[in-house]
C-alpha cells in the first residue's frame, strides 16, 4: 500500500497508534495535511503513535519532509465512501484504535462505516452536518456562529475556538514579541518615502493560489506609489500553478522576494512589519505572531473570517477576490497604506491580535485525543 515509515524514537511500551485520514492536491492545497502534520508532531511528543492515510500520492512529500508514517489508499479522494473497507483493512493492520479526519467530503455513512473500529475525531470548519463522531474540532473564531453544543450533546467531545488552532509549534516559541517586531520596523514611515528604507511585507494566497491573487496584488503595489518600494516576501504553495508568472515578476523588481517550501514561516513573519493574506489557518499564524494584516476571501469556506478578523480580531478585510478582483486588489492597497503608514493603528492591531490565540492548540488537541 506504499506505506513509508517515520517518527522514530523512544516510545513508551504500549503507545497509543492514531491514524490520519487526509489529503493535499491542486484542488484543495495543503492546509487540511499541515494542520495534521502540526498535531501529528504533538501526538507523538505526548507519547502516541501516528499514521496517516491519504486517497493517493500527492501528500507524499509533504509528509516525507515531516517524518511521518503513511499509507496510501489508492483511491479517490472526492469519493470518501467507497474507501471504507479499504480503510478498515489499513487501521486494523495498523493497530488504529482512533482516527482523525480533515477532509469536507466525507458523509454521514462514512463515518458509520468506521464507528465499530476507532474513536473518530473530526475537523469541522463549516457546521454543514452533523456527524456520528466522538469529537469534533473547530478552531475558527467564527464557531460561535453554530449550535454545536445542541447539536451535539453529551455524546460529542467539542473542542472550540482559537485556543485550539493547531499551529505548528515555532508560533507557540516565538509568539507575542511585539516589541521585537516594532523595533525590526523602525524606519516604516521612511520606508513609505525614502529610497533605500527596507520594509518588509509578507504576501501569502495560499497552497493552491486558486484565484492568482498573488500575481494581481503584485502588479497592484507595482503601480501604487506609495508601496512600489517596500520589499514583498512572497510565500509561493506547493499547488500554485502560477509560479511562472510570479518568477517573471519577481526577476522584474528586485524587491520581489519569492519562498517556496517555507521551513520557518515563523521567522519569515516575524521580520515583516505588515502582511496580505488569503483568509484561513494562516489568519491564526498571523495572530500568534502579532503581525498587522490586510486579508481578502478566497473560497466559500472563509466566508465567515471576515466578520470576526475585522471586527474583532485587528484586521483590514479587503473583500472577496472571487467577487470583485479589481475593487479587492485596489482595498489592499489602502488597506497596506493605513497600516504602513500609522504607527498607532499598528500597535493597537498588534494588541488586539495577540489576545486571539497563544500558539498551543495543536499540543491542547493531541492531549484530548490520547484521553478520548
Amino acid at each position: 500500500m506504499g506505506e513509508q515509515t517515520g517518527w522514530e524514537g523512544k516510545q513508551e511500551a504500549e503507545p497509543q497508534v492514531i491514524g490520519i485520514r487526509a489529503d493535499a492536491n491542486e484542488e484543495i492545497a495543503s492546509g487540511h495535511v499541515m494542520r495534521c502534520i502540526a498535531i501529528a508532531g504533538q501526538l507523538f511528543r505526548q507519547g502516541g503513535r501516528v499514521i496517516f492515510f491519504t486517497a493517493d500520492e500527492n501528500a507524499d512529500a509533504l509528509l516525507d519532509k515531516a517524518g511521518m508514517r503513511h499509507v496510501c489508499l489508492h483511491t479517490d479522494w472526492t469519493r470518501m465512501e467507497e474507501e471504507t473497507e479499504t480503510l478498515l483493512r489499513e487501521l486494523r493492520r495498523a493497530g488504529c484504535a482512533k482516527l482523525l479526519v480533515d477532509s469536507y467530503q466525507v458523509t454521514e455513512k462514512y463515518f458509520q462505516a468506521l464507528a465499530d473500529r476507532c474513536r473518530l475525531i473530526y475537523m469541522d470548519d463549516c457546521f454543514e452536518e452533523v456527524y456520528p463522531v466522538d469529537m469534533l474540532v473547530n478552531y475558527n473564531p467564527y464557531h460561535t456562529r453554530f449550535p454545536y453544543g445542541k447539536a451535539y450533546g453529551d455524546g460529542t467531545r467539542l473542542l472550540l475556538g482559537p485556543a485550539y488552532a493547531p499551529l505548528r509549534e515555532e508560533f507557540s516559541v516565538t509568539c507575542g514579541k511585539a516589541a521585537e517586531r516594532e523595533k525590526e520596523a523602525t524606519g516604516m514611515r521612511e520606508g513609505m518615502s525614502a529610497a533605500g528604507a527596507e520594509a518588509r511585507v509578507l504576501l501569502s494566497a495560499g497552497g493552491g493560489d486558486t484565484c492568482d491573487a498573488l500575481s494581481g496584488i503584485l502588479e497592484a503595489v507595482m503601480e501604487d506609489d506609495a508601496l512600489r518600494g517596500l520589499t514583498y516576501e512572497v510565500v509561493v504553495g506547493r499547488y500554485n500553478e502560477n509560479r511562472d508568472k510570479l518568477e517573471r515578476l519577481a526577476a522584474a523588481h528586485g524587491n520581489i522576494r519569492l519562498h517556496c517550501q517555507v521551513e520557518h514561516m515563523a521567522a519569515l513573519m516575524r521580520s515583516c512589519a505588515a502582511a496580505v493574506s488569503a483568509a484561513g489557518t494562516t489568519l491564526l499564524e498571523l495572530c500568534a505572531m502579532q503581525i498587522p494584516t490586510v486579508f481578502f476571501v478566497v473560497a466559500d469556506n472563509q466566508r465567515y473570517d471576515s466578520d470576526f478578523f475585522e471586527r474583532n480580531g485587528g484586521m483590514l478585510f479587503a473583500g472577496d477576490i472571487r467577487e470583485d478582483r479589481g475593487r479587492c486588489l485596489r482595498d489592499v492597497c489602502g488597506g497596506l497604506r493605513k497600516i504602513l503608514e500609522g504607527r498607532a493603528l499598528r500597535e493597537e492591531m498588534r494588541r488586539k491580535l495577540g489576545g486571539i490565540t497563544d500558539g498551543g492548540g495543536a499540543g491542547r488537541i493531541a492531549e484530548e485525543i490520547l484521553r478520548l
